[in-house]
């Protein structure tokens, strides 16, 4: 018998068989690979098997089998498929995990986890959005979403990654450093959109979340538990919705589509999303945990700043109460025998000619007392209780009074002092006398640092919520040791000076809640800046 197929050969020669391609040069050596691999799917040899048939009645059973082993075959080639693809699955879940099992950062786990889902690499669906359920556990709002939103956008965003080549962990971090403000400006409206009050416990989205239950939604237009304008929203039928579970804990939702090339979604990328579902929860409730951590560690290092400011308040004003009572007792101790003193070098005076030789002697002894009386004076002010007795006040009247009493000593000093005061202010809430003796101590500071010739100016102005007196002068100047010190008690530049004046003055300015800046350069002068709240 003659046969069409060389089925029957044990060896057979380069071109013989026609359907032997190339790289398959081992089958011509070996007649049972060769059949198993080539023959039973080759023309002649069924031509040859119907031959058979004809000839003998038990070759008509090989058919059956032939039939039988195809099938085998398509199976296993499914099979081995399906294989493949939970091998690059487990591969990339993999890869995956040990991100998300990492990173404590919510942007970095969001684009991760939605990067995977929409890239071909990945789960390769076309948008992929991510609903949260807000810290205040109320509403299960629009997180982010990652996708094209017109078929434009996504022939260009497939071909920038194709030309690229990049892995899924470049696509990630690329997504992450370049492109999520964008993404999250393109979908605000549509994330918006889709919130949902977790108090909706019929809707499609918060039910999905309460079941605990993956959905594969086949036509959203004939879903009565979705708002119409979700769905118009979305623009797409089909749609499968995976809840994010941590611990029974509600996490969030995960919707996915294929709105662009509306291929229909495989039962895989469901059975694979939900698998995926398990770390992506894990991961954001971690995220999320870290985050009110830092937050909860930033209110404990505010708190501890004003506990640390408040202890160092307490212990300056022990100190400050302890300098008080050491200085009322020294002044009221001293000032009884100077009254006598000043009083007797009076009335010496009086009786003493003026060509007497012993004048100038008892002048300066009236002159020193007197000094010596101003300085006990501002000892027994500081060592005073502050609390203020406040009431309305007009700035521009209590400034052009202080002004005014000084009218004298800055005559002695030839000194331009010029009043630029705003007409419009409104009164503000403060101590009369304290605030006069204030604004007098900072005024005769400059003075008495300018010497002859110098220039002043004070000005009053509005400052948002508060109003603003500035005064300036053109004196030496200090620098930022001096400034620091200049407020503390018994610190003056002057050598007579009792160095109380502007630390009162500080201290009153603190009792109104007042703002005491002080701004100067060596050789260009000095600046004071009070600013005191407007009353309601």
């Amino acid at each position: 018998m003659e046969f069409a197929c060389c089925w029957h050969k044990e060896l057979l020669s380069p071109g013989e068989c026609p359907y032997l391609g190339p790289g398959e040069e081992d089958l011509l050596l070996n007649r049972r690979k060769r059949f198993l691999r080539r023959c039973l799917e080759c023309p002649r040899f069924l031509e040859d098997l119907r031959a058979l048939d004809e000839a003998d009645p038990l070759a008509g059973l090989f058919p059956w089998a032939m039939e039988e082993l195809r099938e085998l075959r398509v199976q296993l080639q499914t099979q081995t498929s399906q294989l493949e693809t939970r091998n690059r699955e487990i591969r990339f879940l993999h890869e995956v995990s040990l991100v998300l099992q990492t990173s404590v950062d919510m942007d970095e786990v969001i684009a991760l986890a939605l990067t995977a889902v929409t890239a071909g690499k990945g789960f390769g669906l076309n948008r992929a959005f991510l609903l949260l359920v807000d810290k205040e556990r109320q509403n299960l709002k629009g997180y982010f979403a990652v996708g094209p939103r017109r078929p434009e956008e996504a022939e260009v965003i497939w071909r920038e990654i194709e030309e690229h080549d990049y892995t899924l962990r470049e696509l990630a971090q690329l997504f992450l450093e370049q492109k999520m403000p964008s993404e999250r400006e393109k979908f605000k409206d549509l994330l918006e959109t889709l919130s949902v009050p977790l108090s909706r416990s019929d809707h499609l989205f918060v039910r999905t979340l309460n079941d605990q239950a993956s959905r594969h939604v086949l036509d959203l237009y004939r879903e009565p538990d979705i708002d119409p304008a979700q769905v118009h929203t979305l623009g797409v039928r089909e749609m499968i919705l995976v809840p994010l579970i941590s611990k029974n804990r509600r996490i969030g939702l995960l919707l996915a589509d294929n709105v662009i090339n509306q291929r229909p979604i495989a039962a895989e990328n469901l059975h694979s999303l939900k698998t995926f579902a398990l770390p992506v929860s894990f991961a954001i409730e971690r995220a999320t945990l870290y985050e009110r951590l830092q937050e909860e560690l930033v209110k404990l290092t505010e708190a501890n700043r004003r506990l640390k400011e408040q202890q160092e308040l307490i212990v300056r004003m022990e100190k400050m109460a302890l300098v008080g009572r050491i200085t009322s007792n020294i002044a009221h101790s001293i000032r009884n025998p100077l009254t006598i003193i000043g009083g007797f070098a009076r009335t010496l005076i009086k009786s003493t000619p003026p060509d007497d030789g012993k004048r100038q002697y008892i002048e300066s002894i009236v002159r020193e007392a007197r000094r010596l009386e101003e300085i006990l004076q501002e000892v027994l002010n500081y060592s005073e209780s502050l609390h203020p007795t406040l009431d309305l006040w007009d700035i521009n009247n209590l400034l052009t009074g202080v002004v005014g009493s000084l009218h004298e000593d800055l005559a002695i000093a030839e000194t331009d002092c010029r009043l630029r005061l705003d007409p419009g202010l409104p009164q503000v809430r403060l101590d009369y006398k304290k605030m006069s003796y204030c604004f007098r101590s900072i005024l005769t500071n400059s003075l008495e640092a300018m010497g002859r010739g110098g220039r002043l100016e004070v000005r009053s102005e509005r400052h948002g919520d508060q109003l603003q007196v500035i005064i300036t002068d053109n004196g030496p100047g200090m620098n930022q040791e001096m400034i620091r010190e200049i407020t503390a008690p018994f610190f003056s530049t002057k050598e007579k000076g009792s160095g109380l004046g502007l630390s009162l003055c500080a201290r009153i300015l603190e009792g109104h809640g007042a703002d005491f800046e002080i701004q100067s350069a060596e050789g260009i002068g000095t600046t004071f800046i009070i600013r005191l709240g407007i009353p309601n």
